[in-house]
This record gives C-alpha cells, sequence and structure tokens, in this order.
C-alpha cells in the first residue's frame, strides 16, 4: 500500500488577508486570466508563492476570494444602510450609489472572462446579484404602496434588472472596456428604472 497523500489545511483568510486580495482584484484588470499562473498572482499580489499557498490551493480559489471580498465588503454596507431606515427613495437612490461604487475599478472584459470560464466564481457574483435584486424587489414593492412609485409588475421589473446586470452587461458584442464602464453602465440603467418609478409628484 502507498502512503497517503497528505492535503495540508489552508489558513483561514484574515482581515489583512482580504486587504491584499481587494488590491490583487484591481491589479487584475485586463490581464489574461487564463494564462496567468500562481506565480503571477503572487507577482502581482507582491507576496511569495508559499504566502499564496498558505491560503489558497489553486489559481480559481484565488479568483474566488478575491471576488468574495469585495461582494462582502458591498453586502456589509448594504446591512449597514437597510439599518438605519431611510426612506423609500432615500434608500433606492443609495442602494444605485453602492452598486455603482462597488463596481469602481472593475473592467467589463473581467466580468466576460469570470463568466465564460469560472463558474464557481461567476456563482458568487450572481449570488449577490440575486440578492440585490430581492431588495430591490422588496422596495419596488413598498414603494408603490406608499404611493411613490408608479403601479408597474415588479416581477417585470427585476427579471429586467437581472436580465440587465447579469446579461446584458457581460456581452462582449454589446460592451467593450473601451466605450464603457460596469459603474457607469449600472447607474445609468437603475437611475433610468427610478426616473419611470417615481410618480410625478415625487
Amino acid at each position: 500500500m502507498g502512503r497517503k497523500s497528505h492535503v495540508k489545511p489552508r489558513k483561514p483568510i484574515t482581515k489583512k488577508v482580504n486587504l491584499w486580495l481587494e488590491e490583487l482584484l484591481i491589479q487584475l484588470q485586463y490581464k489574461d486570466l487564463e494564462k496567468l499562473t500562481i506565480d503571477d498572482l503572487a507577482e502581482l499580489a507582491e507576496k511569495s508563492k508559499s504566502t499564496i499557498y498558505q491560503y489558497f490551493k489553486s489559481k480559481e480559489d484565488v479568483l474566488l476570494a478575491v471576488c468574495q471580498t469585495r461582494v462582502d465588503s458591498l453586502t456589509e454596507v448594504i446591512l449597514e444602510t437597510l439599518q438605519q431606515k431611510p426612506t423609500t427613495i432615500q434608500l433606492y437612490k443609495r442602494l444605485l450609489e453602492i452598486l455603482a461604487n462597488g463596481t469602481a475599478g472593475i473592467s467589463i472584459s473581467f466580468l466576460q472572462t469570470i463568466k465564460k470560464n469560472y463558474p464557481k466564481v461567476w456563482l458568487v457574483i450572481e449570488k449577490f446579484t440575486d440578492n440585490f435584486i430581492e431588495i430591490l424587489k422588496e422596495q419596488y414593492k413598498i414603494g408603490i404602496t406608499e404611493g411613490v412609485f408608479n403601479a408597474i409588475s415588479i416581477d417585470l421589473m427585476t427579471h429586467l434588472d437581472r436580465i440587465f446586470i447579469m446579461e446584458v452587461v457581460t456581452n462582449p458584442k454589446l460592451f467593450n472596456d473601451k466605450e464603457f464602464t460596469i459603474t457607469n453602465l449600472i447607474s445609468d440603467y437603475l437611475n433610468l428604472r427610478l426616473v419611470g418609478l417615481l410618480k410625478k409628484a415625487f
């Protein structure tokens, strides 16, 4: 019988690690993710290869972590905002700002590559988007009940929101980094949505 392979446990990701993961996320924009190696990732993060392997076992694990770090920070800001209990219109505008700011520094090509080649990583982004849209859906319901939003089909609005964020923005035939930014696209779309939602009195 041969020796059983020993899988070395990875260290838990700390706040300090999250800081350099956030910086690494920015460094990864416009890079050819398919060609990147662990050595390349270590160089971009300004860490040793052994440090990378202390926390991650593969390139995909690193990519997942950098996306998860951004998603977690966005989720934290959203939860803090919800706890402040702003008015419906204030909250909707604040959610637009949070999503726009949260996509700062992220390239369209990066998201397109993640979606095409790294399904496990894309799932992190997809899950966050679904949760975000559920929050918007709740605001649509409240706004219509309060009489500040027009009584438009909530299911239609949320379906269109998801298609735009998850399908349209990441379609290379429609958008590219030379002409657009993720931040501007999403901000413009959701602001247009707000204009259509608001009753004239508001």
